[in-house]
């Protein structure tokens, strides 16, 4: 997922192309051509190590936080690469950091029915919360997105150390080949080029309960469906253990997924695909609607769809900031209905027919969503900086965000739409 907060997309999208604006030190000379690009040299260690790495911690800082899940009475903030911080919610004005659960090289994860489904190197777990405060593994499905590469030694391939270079590159070579597929170029332990399809899914990135529109996962009549950069995995959850592994290739610069009734609704940084699952073991193409070009979540809501595009930072290209609303009423079809300028939008959220959109430092904009073709514009909440937007499970007036400081949590005044805040997660 492009990340919640906006300082979190720059590591691993950062990719300077001859036509990009930034880094730009492309000149052609006798058939080469020079590229400043992320260079990745392969770290190898010992996979198993990790594996027995024990779950639960005491509570440590938030350092670089990715995913966030609202629960009940708890919320659980995802450290890149390490874990999750949970946090007792039972008090809104004053969360309680209460432990850490230790997931090596997670990015992403999802919660449904006290479980937590989560991606560690090139595992996937199946972690029982219903006791928030003693979890357990229920069963870890190892190898799920691709089979460990060795070194000489026999070490296992753990992750890349990336370094910003400037390099001249020939023409046709497979260096430059691989840059025209891939937003980073990997090496192994004989400085011999990997290929990107060769490079676990889980590596690529930098990551009936409440959830952001920021997701790269979705459940659906227990099978779980996670989006790489080109791709649809699937695979079924069948109590004891994931099994059939799948993929369904798309198309490039997949973002976030978000699923509505049986349909996947999957943002790419031009398009937003519709995927049904209403027979989960083989999910079907249906349709795709083309965009600008830009960074893109979309939040599916009866039957229109909103998409947030977004340029111009965060490693987002193109010219266009807006709201689209698209009649997904026949989903093999979807039509514009109307295109509203924003500032910087990020994530989106429906309540009360409210549409709340999260403008990052420029504010939290309000439309009155009564008439999706016909949206009222009601506030923009300048003090409120939002990039997601996440509601409490059970309680109608509580809005969370995120922003550069940490996770925000509000109470709303529905009559007046006066906005109060009640607590702040820092990071």
């Amino acid at each position: 997922m492009k990340k919640l907060l906006s300082n979190k997309f720059k590591s691993s999208l950062f990719i300077s192309l001859c036509f990009s604006v930034l880094f730009t030190s492309c000149y052609k000379d006798k058939g080469s051509v020079t590229m400043t690009y992320y260079k990745g040299a392969a770290i190898y260690g010992n996979v198993e190590t990790l594996r027995n790495t024990p779950l639960i911690s005491s509570a440590e800082t938030i350092e670089n936080p990715g995913k966030i899940f609202i629960g009940e009475d708890f919320i659980l903030i995802g450290e890149e690469h390490k874990g999750i911080h949970v946090f007792d919610n039972s008090n809104p004005n004053s969360p309680v950091n209460v432990s850490f659960l230790d997931i090596p090289f997670s990015k992403e994860f999802f919660v449904e029915d006290n479980v937590i489904y989560a991606e560690s190197h090139y595992d996937f777990l199946k972690i029982d919360i219903s006791n928030i405060y003693s979890p357990s593994i229920l069963f870890r499905y190892e190898n799920t997105f691709g089979s460990p590469l060795l070194n000489n030694s026999g070490e296992q391939l753990l992750g890349f150390d990336f370094e910003l270079v400037t390099e001249t590159l020939k023409l046709n070579s497979p260096e430059l080949n691989a840059l025209n597929e891939s937003f980073n170029l990997y090496y192994d332990y004989s400085d011999q080029l990997i290929p990107a399809s060769k490079v676990p899914s889980s590596f690529a990135g930098s990551s009936s309960q409440d959830v952001g529109t920021l997701n790269k996962i979705a459940i659906y009549d227990k099978f779980i469906y996670m989006i790489g950069k080109s791709k649809l995995l699937y695979f079924e959850d069948n109590q004891s253990s994931f099994v059939n592994v799948q993929e369904l290739l798309l198309e490039d610069g997949l973002e976030t997924i978000y699923l509505e009734d049986d349909n996947l609704f999957i943002g790419s940084d031009n398009s937003m695909t519709i995927v049904n699952v209403s027979t989960p073991s083989a999910p079907n193409y249906v349709s795709e609607y083309f965009h600008s070009v830009s960074c893109d979540p979309v939040l599916p809501f009866k039957d229109v769809a909103y998409l947030t595009l977004r340029s111009n930072d965060d490693g987002c290209n193109g010219t266009i900031n807006s709201l689209d609303v698209i009649d997904i009423n026949n989903i093999n079809n979807p039509i514009p209905l109307t295109s509203i300028p924003m500032s910087s939008p990020y994530g989106l959220r429906i309540v009360n027919n409210y549409l709340f959109i999260g403008e990052g430092i420029n504010g939290l904009t309000v439309f009155d969503a009564n008439s999706p073709e016909n949206l009222v514009y009601i506030n923009n909440y300048e003090n409120i900086h939002a990039y997601d937007i996440m509601m409490h499970p059970t309680i109608s007036d509580r809005l969370l965000t995120t922003n550069q400081n940490g996770l925000q949590q509000y109470a709303i005044d529905f009559t007046t739409m006066e906005v109060y805040h009640l607590s702040t997660i820092g990071y």
